[in-house]
């Protein structure tokens, strides 16, 4: 049987698809994650994300499509939905697109699997009434793309009661991978041909606190340190409270994890992180990132703000701007508030409209990309090593990303090199210009 793959919302649904590849594989199956090429298929899988408005549009429009073209000639006879989103809505996907042939939620990868092999079972509906994304076996992963860098998916579920989010009912209660799951599925990656694994996680910081044995991110990164082979290690999703010395101290002192954090604050507001009920929402930023540049050379700091939460007053949306002025994080995404059934935030007062949302959100983002530009105008001159991802046809330069452009979400390094480079090797290069988000180099001369 051929069957397709869809990946939609964050890389953790990566990660889990790439499970569920190779449990197709293993029992029989050709596995395709190239849409351009569904036509044809027995079936096809759209693990969807639930996480906010825009991100349950897409999965819905993209089930919709398929349904759409179920008759068609050519196109998938089946039609399966998996994640987030199948989770929390699994009857309503149902009643609305009737054309599906079965729902899973979160975790469930042998059960999609039976579900697709064996044909169609009484109900149409599989989803476990308590989510469980608890790894309790080491599983081969089937890459669905020949990137050379991959994610490492530690620990799913979140214990953060967040006002805003609705991740801990999709995904129930933090569960830690074991270690030796972990170690065994980043040396198959490494085996093939991964140069970068990023470590991911709602929080990955808390990683461990769920065990009983203490073993906890200091250790995990040790011990993936010490794997053979040339090969960065990120680390992505690490909440301020979570940033301590003996971290700090590990990132650097070990070569192979790539001077870069992730740290997603939400707001600087006080009151407003307050209504968010945000984890360490009393630290003080200020003095943390001090601490982590002090402790880590030339780190890159990225983080994430919510823009037009309930309550957010003007004076609340300039204490954001200014902070984003006086921090200067080297990248820094935002999203517009989404109201979320069922969370705390939902029915809160003074609900920001959505002209002011937007208002506010160009306001962040036009105060960052100025911060950006400026930063990404101070490499120049620098020499970087980088990991080469491709070639760009239009730019007739290669694509590559340094130690501080994380994967899918940060900008590029465009490398110009008068020999031929091989996707998945190491280079240095001098930065000779820069753009907004990216930087463009010129591979040394040996």
């Amino acid at each position: 049987m051929r069957v397709g793959l869809i990946t939609l919302g964050c890389d953790k649904n990566t990660v889990d698809n790439e499970y569920l590849a190779g449990i197709l594989e293993d029992r029989g199956c050709k596995v395709c994650a190239e849409p351009e090429a569904f036509k044809g298929l027995e079936a096809v899988v759209v693990t969807t994300c639930g996480f906010i408005g825009d991100a349950k549009k897409q999965s819905i429009d993209c089930i919709v499509g398929l349904a759409d073209n179920k008759n068609a000639e050519g196109w998938p006879k089946r039609i399966f939905v998996a994640g987030c989103l199948a989770q929390r809505h699994s009857a309503d996907l149902l009643r609305e697109i009737p054309e599906i042939d079965g729902i899973v939620g979160v975790g469930q990868f042998e059960q999609l699997a039976d579900m697709i092999l064996k044909g169609a079972p009484e109900s149409k509906i599989a989803v476990e009434n308590t989510p469980k994304v608890d790894i309790y076996r080491y599983m081969r992963r089937r890459r669905l793309d020949k990137a050379p860098y991959a994610f490492l998916k530690i620990a799913d579920g979140c214990n953060h009661r967040c006002s805003f989010c609705s991740i801990p009912r999709m995904k129930g209660r933090y569960h830690s991978v074991a270690p030796d799951i972990l170690l065994l599925e980043a040396q198959a990656l490494l085996r093939q041909g991964v140069r970068e694994i990023n470590l991911v996680a709602q929080d990955i910081s808390v990683y461990g606190q769920d065990r009983q044995d203490g073993y906890g991110l200091v250790r995990l990164l040790n011990e993936l340190c010490a794997l053979k082979g040339d090969f960065w290690i990120r680390c992505l999703y690490c909440y301020p409270g979570g940033v301590t010395t003996e971290l700090l101290k590990t990132m650097a002192e070990q070569p192979k994890i790539v001077p870069y954090l992730d740290i997603p604050l939400q707001h600087f507001d006080l009151p407003v992180l307050r209504a968010m009920r945000r984890p360490a929402r009393s630290t003080a930023v200020p003095r943390l990132l001090a601490k982590i540049r002090a402790a880590v050379p030339g780190i890159t700091l990225r983080t994430t703000l919510i823009v037009g939460f309930p309550g957010e007053t003007l004076q609340a949306h300039r204490c954001m701007l200014e902070n984003i002025e006086a921090l200067r994080f080297e990248r820094l995404g935002a999203f517009m508030y989404s109201q979320e059934e069922d969370t705390a935030a939902s029915t809160a007062p003074r609900q920001v409209g959505e002209a002011t949302k937007v208002r506010r959100w160009n306001a962040v983002m036009e105060t960052q990309t100025t911060i950006a530009a400026e930063w990404c105008a101070g490499r120049v001159g620098r020499v970087e090593r980088v990991l080469i991802e491709g070639y760009d046809e239009e730019r007739g330069q290669y694509t590559a990303r340094g130690a501080s452009e994380a994967p899918e979400i940060d900008g590029s390094v465009f490398v110009e090199s008068v020999s031929p480079l091989k996707t998945g090797t190491f280079v240095d290069v001098e930065i000779i210009d820069s753009e907004i988000h990216d930087v463009v180099g010129r591979v040394l001369k040996k």
